[in-house]
């Protein structure tokens, strides 16, 4: 959902730089879509234990957090920790 607005409606103030995600094939059809419907060029992709290793790489100023909403938490605080701002659906995080 946060890929095609950002990819449409937010494309001059926005740009996508990696996925990370427990998925190859969500990551892999997401790529498609990419350069499918925007003509863009596929983005790195990087299994959630190399998480810090895509915010060194990748150096986003924000993070997106679209997790199953137990695990929110996780994704959070540890991208604020690396110095990335945090976008995540609601509920924020659940017990």
């Amino acid at each position: 959902m946060f890929v095609n607005a950002l990819c449409s409606t937010y494309h001059d103030s926005a740009e996508l730089v990696a996925f990370c995600d427990l998925s190859e094939t969500r990551m892999h059809w997401h790529n498609q879509q990419l350069e499918q419907q925007y003509h863009l060029p596929a983005l790195p992709q990087y299994p959630v234990e190399r998480f810090d290793a895509m915010i060194a790489k990748t150096q986003p100023d924000t993070v997106i957090v679209a997790t199953k909403d137990s695990t929110h938490h996780t994704y959070i605080v540890r991208a604020m920790e690396l110095g990335c701002d945090v976008i995540t659906e609601k509920p924020m995080t659940t017990d």
